[in-house]
């Protein structure tokens, strides 16, 4: 019986089924199917209005994001505390493998370009190579392959611009010029 009520729920989707509409197909004894699987945690019972209601779990999330304004905001706070914890990670991976105590490559790319920009902010890569590479003392395989992963996560942080002598290579195009924005 379990089988077919939790079929019978999942098919009434995101508006849920009342627990009475359950009690009329299937009896009084369904109530045990129910606590076993809530317990299981593949159904939720929760009330809507006076009413009792069940919803998958799946169900229930759809649910409660569109008619819950408190869900909505911690939902959307979630997101974005995903989101950084995600940057941090790139931020991280970017990092020598030197030791601890390095500062991540980020954080050498940004430094060398705010002390090496124009008055416009461009600045070759080339000069950003050399000192990012004697700082954190990687080749510069390396450091094209760790600025090409930083800008193509970051890119509305940096502009890149085609021209000079090495950079690096976007849709075919040398881009030998980076600005922060």
């Amino acid at each position: 019986m379990n089988s077919q009520i939790l079929d019978r729920v999942v098919a009434s989707g995101i508006c849920g089924i009342k627990k009475a509409e359950l009690k009329k197909i299937f009896g009084k004894d369904c109530d045990s199917s129910l606590e076993t699987l809530a317990k299981d945690d593949k159904i939720i019972v929760d009330n809507k209005g006076v009413a009792h209601y069940v919803w998958s779990k799946e169900n229930y999330l759809s649910h409660i994001s569109e008619h819950d304004p408190k869900f909505k905001i911690i939902s959307r706070l979630v997101r974005n505390l995903e989101n950084s914890v995600n940057q941090l990670k790139t931020d991280l991976a970017a990092t020598p493998a030197k030791g601890h105590s390095e500062l991540p490559f980020k954080t050498h790319f940004d430094q060398t370009i705010i002390g090496l920009s124009t008055s416009l902010g461009w600045v070759p890569f080339a000069n950003i190579r050399q000192k990012v590479c004697e700082s954190l003392q990687i080749t510069t395989e390396k450091f094209y392959s760790l600025a090409s992963e930083l800008i193509e996560a970051n890119q509305g942080k940096y502009e890149i611009s085609t021209g000079g002598q090495e950079g690096i290579h976007v849709r075919g195009l040398l881009h030998g010029y980076v600005r922060k924005l």
